[in-house]
């Protein structure tokens, strides 16, 4: 595990956190960069001053240099000099704000104390956590408009030292710290201690997960063996991903869920994530994928981008009946519908309008199965034809009572896959970054067409393993274990 460092200008302005942490002065973590020589530390910068080129602001700004995890990040410290830095942020965390306010049918007050997330009154709490998403920082002094009347704006973000903090403020601080950096007062276990743990972030409740509890404890078993933790978490352990060195997401992902705030926490905090929220932007929307395929010249479906006064007549034209037509941001085979006639081009293309402001038609490719290449760190890491459902001409069904059905799944060795398949499904992934990628390829006619690349793809135990077993965990592992020792 790495260990927190708290450094503050004087120790003796850390006596009354009385918690049990390895500490510094500011001073000796700037000039003294050798005390600390093949560590990875996470860094709690409690200087009195954070201005440019204050010894608070070089202790930030060293940390990064030096690969260490530092809250502030020198990026917060820019950014709330002033409020020109904050003025990106301030529609969202104006619209939290009141929505906790609403919920908690409780008045605004003028001054609100958010330290590391957290809010001295629990109605303010998501306003607080998407404060801290904004910008890492120890303690961020809210002010608003006068008597929090409605439709009030926030007037200013500023980053407060700890030191500034008296009373039940001052104990407050302290047990904010005590909560985000809770893992030190954990007991030890009996057995050996792991190098490194990773968080996995999973919906017990998913019907259809990317990968499922048992392969996560698979997962888990496999990771130990290498002197690495696995622990499951869940959309209510925002607070406690700090206490983690990295961050798997097995649950599907969306921009506009909690899956991307997870995400873009986890890199704010320094910490390998998969699926990193780039990716995960990138890989939702087929708009952007369709673009990225053909501006590469990789092999995509005829598309044909439909708003809401396109002529449907021309595009029932260019790519003839039947077509698909889907949603920009659907998934597992949702918000994709099949066009068998005219009428029906109108009927889904209407409804599809309703939810998007864009909707993708293309042409029709029959296949008995999908090939699905696994991509990670830029290299195969399996081979897999996912068949059709039974009667339908999508690898999954979706029922209207709610329920799927899905097609049967068989592993195949990579060097037994065709190897043009292997290849585009390849340069597709890394089109998108250096993560894990699942690439979805038909065979028809013409060759391979890529149907879309996903960024976070089914892993369970016993299919998309059957061939390389342990292997492929034993790469998925040592993919954040390399990035956590560089």
């Amino acid at each position: 595990m790495r260990d927190w460092i708290l450094i503050a200008d004087d120790l003796r302005d850390l006596a009354p956190l009385g918690a049990p942490f390895r500490m510094m002065t500011t001073r000796d973590y700037v000039l003294r960069p050798g005390l600390l020589a093949g560590a990875r530390p996470k860094i709690i910068n409690l200087s009195r001053s954070y201005t440019y080129q204050a010894d608070g602001y070089y202790g930030s700004l060293l940390a990064e240099a030096r690969g260490h995890r530092v809250v502030p990040s020198v990026a917060t410290l820019i950014d709330l000099q002033d409020r020109s830095g904050a003025e990106e942020a301030l529609p969202d965390l104006e619209e939290a704000l009141h929505k906790d306010a609403a919920k908690a049918n409780t008045p605004i007050p003028e001054r609100l104390l958010v330290c590391f997330g957290e809010t001295e009154s629990d109605a303010f709490r998501k306003f607080g956590r998407l404060l801290f998403d904004w910008y890492r920082a120890p303690a961020i002094i809210v002010t608003v408009g006068a008597n929090g009347a409605p439709g009030v704006k926030i007037k200013r973000l500023k980053i407060a030292p700890f030191t500034s903090l008296r009373g039940d403020e001052l104990q407050f601080f302290v047990a904010s710290l005590t909560k985000y950096s809770g893992r030190v007062w954990k007991s030890p276990k009996t057995r050996t201690v792991a190098k490194h743990s990773i968080a996995v972030l999973y919906d017990p409740n998913e019907v259809m997960p990317p990968s499922d509890v048992e392969t996560l404890k698979y997962f888990a078993r496999q990771a130990e063996k290498d002197g690495v933790e696995i622990e499951p978490i869940t959309r209510r352990d925002l607070s406690r991903l700090a206490e983690f060195d990295a961050l798997f997401i097995r649950e599907t992902t969306s921009i506009t869920n909690h899956t991307y705030r997870f995400a873009r926490r986890a890199v704010a905090e320094g910490m390998p994530v998969i699926d990193d929220p780039t990716s995960m932007m990138r890989c939702t929307n087929k708009v952007y994928l369709w673009e990225r395929l053909v501006g590469a010249g990789l092999p995509a479906p005829r598309t044909v981008i439909i708003q809401e006064k396109a002529r449907l007549e021309e595009v029932a034209d260019i790519l003839g009946f039947p077509l698909v037509l889907k949603i920009p941001d659907g998934s597992f085979s949702r918000g994709v519908k099949k066009a068998e006639s005219m009428s029906e081009l109108v009927e889904l293309t209407n409804a599809f309008l309703e939810e998007s402001d864009l909707v993708i038609a293309q042409e029709y490719i029959p296949t008995s199965f999908d090939w699905r290449i696994g991509v990670l760190d830029q290299r195969p890491l399996f081979a897999c034809r996912y068949k059709m459902a039974r009667g339908h001409w999508q690898i999954i069904r979706h029922r209207e009572d709610g329920g799927a059905t899905e097609g049967g799944a068989e592993a195949v060795a990579i060097a037994e896959a065709p190897a043009d398949v292997v290849d585009i499904g390849v340069r597709a992934a890394n089109l998108i970054g250096d993560g894990l990628y699942g690439v979805d390829i038909k065979v028809g006619p013409n060759g391979p067409t890529v149907i879309e690349i996903n960024d976070n793809p089914n892993l369970d135990h016993g299919v998309e393993d059957a061939i390389e077993k342990a292997a492929l965990w034993a790469r998925l592992t040592d993919w954040f274990v390399r990035r956590l020792t560089v």
